[in-house]
Order: structure tokens, then C-alpha cells, then sequence
């Protein structure tokens, strides 16, 4: 494993070169896109609550960006139909999973869109807004309703990243979202131990 230091003690090499991968080739596809920070948690398992019950077989962050893809699919053919015009979208991702000290885990995970295509979040009370599709995606890969345990996605403070080609501010956001992202590849909070995936991203 190749290591660098970073603003959290030893960072993974590789692991940065995959998010410099996944921002160069939607950069190089869309002149302006759309990052977005988000962290996905497991509900507790509390005896006789529905928490118990999620599903807990191994693929639960595939699951969730496989939800969220076939949500953005609908809504763009619904819009469609409605005569509305819907720019040209590949969703790309990267994700980190990471331990608690009491052994729970939770998922760091960046989501990147065309900025013609998705340039908003949207509202919590709006089920088709984007940030009900990533919210409910998460519930869909575990087996969950939103109202079976509230509050197992987060979106933190300044989740949002508008990168441009064509603007004057490009070089500094993208080293922002950089920055942003390389908390992702710390080693610290993982487990590497054979058959324990803690780091992916889209592959094209």
C-alpha cells in the first residue's frame, strides 16, 4: 500500500488516485459539474424495533448508488414526458467506509453529477428533489422506510461543490472539493484485513 501524511496522520495513495481519476473523468465529459458530500449510517439494533430487521447482507453502499441511478433514470423519463428538457447525466461516486471505536461502521460518500443536469439539492419535503433520491437510496439498499428510524443520512455543512471549467474560481473549488475528499482516504477508522472493502469509486 502506498501511504502519503495528511491533514489526518497516513493517508492511502491509492485510494487519492481514484478520486483524481473519478473528478477527471467528469470533468473531462461535463464543462461544469456537481459534487456532493454525504455520509450514510446503519440504524443501532435495538431488540423489538424495526432497526433489527434492515438488511444486513454485505453491499449495502452498491446497493445505494444502483437505487439512486434507477431513481435518476424515472425522474428523467417522467420529465421527459412532460416535455421538459433533460441534459445528459453519468452519476460517479467515490466512498469510504469507516469503524467507529464501538465496531459500527458508516459510509463517507461523494456523489458527482452533471451540473447541467443536477445543480440543486432540493428540499426535504420534495420527494423527487435530489436530496430525497440520495436520502431514500440509502433506505432502499438496507430495507428500510424513511419513517422506520429517521436520521441515517446526513448531509454535513457546505456538501455542495460546483466545479466549472470556464469560471475564474475553477482551480480554487477544485482544491477545495480535493481537500474535502481526502479525508476519505485516511487510514485511521478502517479495517484492511482480507474481505473488508472500505474504499471504492466508479471506474469510468
Amino acid at each position: 500500500m502506498k501511504t502519503y501524511i495528511g491533514s489526518h496522520g497516513l493517508h492511502n495513495a491509492d485510494n487519492l488516485d481514484t478520486i483524481l481519476e473519478v473528478l477527471s473523468y467528469s470533468t473531462n465529459e461535463y464543462p461544469s459539474i456537481m459534487a456532493v458530500r454525504t455520509d450514510y449510517h446503519y440504524p443501532p439494533i435495538l431488540e423489538d424495533t424495526v432497526g433489527c430487521f434492515h438488511n444486513l447482507k454485505p453491499g449495502a453502499i452498491s446497493r445505494s448508488i444502483n437505487a439512486l441511478k434507477e431513481m435518476l433514470k424515472n425522474s428523467e423519463l417522467r420529465r421527459k414526458r412532460n416535455g421538459a428538457r433533460v441534459h445528459p447525466n453519468t452519476l460517479r461516486n467515490v466512498w469510504a467506509k469507516e469503524f467507529s471505536q464501538s465496531g459500527k461502521c458508516h459510509f463517507h460518500v461523494c456523489f458527482v453529477f452533471n451540473e447541467q443536469a443536477y445543480n440543486k439539492l432540493g428540499d426535504y419535503n420534495i420527494d423527487t428533489s435530489l436530496r430525497m433520491m440520495i436520502t431514500r437510496a440509502w433506505y432502499s439498499a438496507l430495507g428500510l422506510e424513511l419513517e422506520d428510524y429517521p436520521g441515517l443520512v446526513h448531509f454535513p455543512d457546505n456538501c455542495r461543490y460546483i466545479l466549472d471549467r470556464n469560471s475564474a474560481d475553477y482551480i480554487y473549488e477544485y482544491g477545495e472539493l480535493l481537500h474535502r475528499l481526502d479525508y476519505l482516504t485516511k487510514l485511521d477508522s478502517k479495517i484492511y484485513e482480507e474481505g473488508e472493502r472500505n474504499f471504492g469509486g466508479s471506474r469510468k
